[in-house]
């Protein structure tokens, strides 16, 4: 075991002596549609020699949760939204120039468009949210430099108009400056690739029914607070959030509630039926914690009441579906109970780590409310009705603290099929 050490050691050394020489070698642009394989390196030599290119860099980094997975969104155009963990293993910090999406199948062009603004709207893609820095979720969480043994989030939202031009596996081309390396004051790095599921989106029905149901934190574009949280559970961080939705319902004036708003009872959404959107068996309940006062989010929850009052489905092949916050002991299932589609499973409420009564809705490949990657879901119909004009950030604001009219663009009750909803949208269920 010691000589292994010292070899691996040796052979680490040995690279770092010789930074000067591999910036002139370019990493190879091949084709694949086997992740696992090695064989995407084109070779550049015939004969003898160095038969693949290598290329160095001070940045690492893979997809956080289970994979990069496809979604028709309710603009018409098919989202890949994920998130790269980077790692600067040197001790020099480094500076992203760029980040490209790319398909090795397609000579390592650049692939879709992709684009991410913060909670406020403002620009981060190709920006690192480090760990470092602390969670306003604005861009002051975000930067292109990456000091020296530190890691980071950046986030991804690839869109593609046509779905035919979705690649089968992805890699990531990263650019960066290393100013204090003065033989390799730059690296130009193509990653592995990482397969694209060909898992559909699950189809499911309404978690409940009626109009003025706003998605006020959801995928894809805007890393609001669900995207934004990767929990460390369990010895690995999660994208337990990704594709999550927090439904609340409003008045076609945009108002949540009436009074003043601080009893939960005075909000529009408190109290409705919330229905199973597929057939499946209950695996996890929590009934009976109370509900939150609306307007302060709580700050003594243990981890296993951040759910609040929930219930988790399993829908079978490796998909599960939880419904949180809900009214206190308004759950009629039990553990092992099989549910119908459309059958009542409780009441939205305002329990657990919440400001205000909402469901909080997810699929995700684990039976867990945080040890878990979320997965994107399509309902197989409903009716667009408008977008909220506004950034997140604000509308959190507006609608828990203002009581004021939300600016909301009409979309004239648009039918759409086998679509997921996007932040900021409002739609009917019928």
């Amino acid at each position: 075991m010691k000589s292994n050490v010292r070899v691996r050691s040796t052979i680490a050394l040995f690279v770092l002596a010789i930074l000067g020489l591999c910036h002139s070698l370019s990493f190879a642009q091949g084709k694949t549609e086997a992740p696992a394989k090695t064989d995407y390196f084109k070779p550049i030599t015939d004969g003898d020699g160095m038969r693949y290119p290598l290329e160095i860099g001070p940045l690492v980094w893979h997809v956080l949760g289970s994979g990069i997975y496809p979604v028709k969104g309710s603009d018409g155009l098919t989202h890949l939204a994920y998130e790269l963990m980077f790692t600067n293993v040197w001790r020099f910090p480094a500076t992203i120039n760029s980040v490209e999406v790319v398909d090795l199948a397609q000579d390592n062009k650049v692939t879709g468009s992709n684009r991410v603004l913060s909670i406020k709207n403002e620009d981060v893609t190709g920006q690192v949210k480090l760990f470092s820095l602390p969670n306003t979720q604005d861009k002051a969480n975000y930067s292109t430099e990456v000091p020296g043994g530190q890691s980071g989030v950046m986030f991804f939202d690839v869109t593609y108009a046509d779905p035919s031009q979705v690649p089968r596996a992805i890699a990531h081309r990263v650019t960066v400056s290393i100013p204090q390396v003065e033989r390799m004051p730059k690296s130009v790095v193509v990653s592995r690739p990482v397969k694209v599921s060909s898992m559909d989106a699950i189809v499911l029905s309404p978690p409940m029914k009626g109009d003025g149901w706003v998605d006020s934190n959801g995928c894809c574009l805007e890393i609001g607070p669900h995207r934004f949280v990767t929990n460390p559970m369990n010895g690995t961080l999660d994208p337990s959030e990704g594709f999550a939705i927090d439904w609340i319902k409003v008045d076609a004036q945009g108002h949540a509630y009436t009074g003043d708003g601080k009893k939960p009872e005075q909000w529009l959404d408190y109290g409705v039926d919330v229905l199973a959107v597929a057939p499946g068996t209950v695996v996890e309940v929590m009934r009976n914690l109370p509900n939150e006062p609306p307007g302060k989010t709580p700050d003594d929850l243990t981890i296993a009441q951040i759910a609040g009052n929930r219930v988790i489905l399993d829908l079978g092949y490796g998909r599960y579906v939880m419904y949180a916050h809900l009214v206190p002991n308004s759950i009629p299932v039990q553990v092992g109970d099989y549910v119908r589609q459309g059958e009542k499973i409780g009441l939205l409420g305002n329990s657990g780590n919440t400001d205000a009564p909402h469901l909080h809705f997810q699929v995700m490949d684990r039976p867990s409310s945080l040890d878990a990657t979320s997965l994107p879901f399509v309902f197989d119909s409903m009716q667009l009705q408008g977008r909220i004009k506004m950034n997140l950030d604000e509308l959190d604001n507006t609608i828990i603290h203002k009581a004021s009219d939300l600016p909301i663009q009409s979309m004239g009750d648009k039918a759409l099929t086998r679509s997921m909803p996007l932040s900021l949208d409002i739609v009917s269920f019928k």
